[in-house]
């Protein structure tokens, strides 16, 4: 990995994304269970999740429900249905004071480990503007796959002390914390400072920035500002930096933020195929290329699709590579938009011929 040497970058002010933080400390203070009742009988048991209920396949028969149906039917009983039971999520939070403190000590590790004392950060809104992506999504709802997920209790407390607390800027336009991140990133480099981004999110090595993520500490500062490269971990994952990792990100999924390269195309696809279309490019222009074989790959031809909001969309292989790179690509400015059409033109791969 080309990893930034802690001797030879010392960082003058850290920039946190506070959404990460946010809610590591939340859950941290918070128990979740879900509630059962057997409406027939009004019978209720309590379970640490839904996998824990009705097990991980799709027709959710395992777990506890396929344990006692299995022991039904030995018996000569009808089995239990699904649609017997009511699901309810139970959350059990710690004192608000516990997760104020949880928080407070995670800002105060990352600034001891890097010798920093300065540090503000940015903090996504629900209240604000609607997101630029949700907006220019048309194929898949950008995020559409988290409505239903539980918010934490002593999120918006949290939130609050570190604006008041911790210098946390309230995003409230129709960019995200991890826009404003780069973006001031940038703004601080140009005039001088060291600064460095604090985040999980994996979308932050694709940038043009220097970051340390605080849950692998081990890994010290990475380096997105550079060309880069792809390499497959321990856990047989796809990992990568620079902007060859934004690359990757363009012709493959992201399922926390809910896009796909092949979301309407009858081919498979993956992570391991975007990988092993970009591994062996040496340039910037060797990626465009392939990227743009791939979603050839994928959309030979042009059709016309449902897209989320129920509407008829003509696509192609270029409709949905802009699509891809704009939900993947980060922000350099507050008007920073630059298409995946204006990449290939600058690079004339439009003109070529096949």
């Amino acid at each position: 990995m080309d990893v930034i040497d802690t001797l030879n970058y010392k960082p003058t002010v850290c920039i946190f994304d506070y959404d990460y933080l946010l809610y590591a400390a939340c859950f941290a203070g918070e128990k979740r269970t879900i509630e059962v009742v057997h409406s027939p009988t009004g019978r209720v048991k309590e379970f640490k999740t839904r996998t824990e209920f009705y097990g991980r396949d799709k027709n959710k028969t395992g777990g506890w429900l396929g344990k006692v149906n299995r022991d039904r039917l030995q018996k000569g009983l009808n089995p239990f249905l699904l649609d017997e039971f009511e699901i309810s999520d139970v959350q059990t939070p710690e004192p608000v004071e516990n997760v104020l403190h949880t928080a407070k000590l995670m800002i105060q590790n990352v600034l001891d480990t890097l010798g920093c004392d300065q540090y503000f950060g940015y903090t996504s809104s629900r209240g604000g503007d609607p997101l630029f992506r949700l907006t220019e999504s048309t194929l898949w709802e950008y995020k559409g796959n988290r409505k239903d997920m539980l918010s934490p209790i002593h999120k918006d407390a949290l939130q609050e002390y570190l604006i008041k607390h911790h210098n946390a800027i309230m995003v409230k336009d129709d960019l995200e914390a991890d826009d404003w991140v780069v973006i001031k990133y940038l703004e601080l480099k140009e005039r001088g400072e060291k600064p460095i981004i604090i985040a999980i999110d994996k979308d932050i090595a694709g940038c043009p920035v220097i970051s340390f993520n605080p849950n692998k500490p081990e890994d010290g500062y990475t380096n997105g500002d550079c060309f880069g490269e792809l390499y497959i971990n321990e856990k047989n994952e796809v990992k990568g930096y620079g902007r060859k990792w934004l690359y990757y990100q363009t012709i493959s999924s992201d399922a926390v933020d809910n896009y796909k390269a092949n979301c309407f195309s009858e081919k498979k696809w993956g992570h391991k195929s975007a990988y092993n279309a970009l591994v062996d490019c040496k340039t910037d222009k060797e990626c465009f290329r392939e990227i743009m074989a791939s979603f050839k790959l994928l959309y030979p031809s042009p059709k016309e699709i449902i897209g989320w909001r129920g509407d008829k969309i003509t696509i192609d292989w270029l409709y949905v590579a802009n699509e891809m790179w704009n939900m993947a690509r980060m922000r350099r400015t507050k008007k920073d938009i630059v298409t995946f059409s204006d990449v290939l033109k600058k690079h004339k791969l439009l003109e070529e011929k096949e």
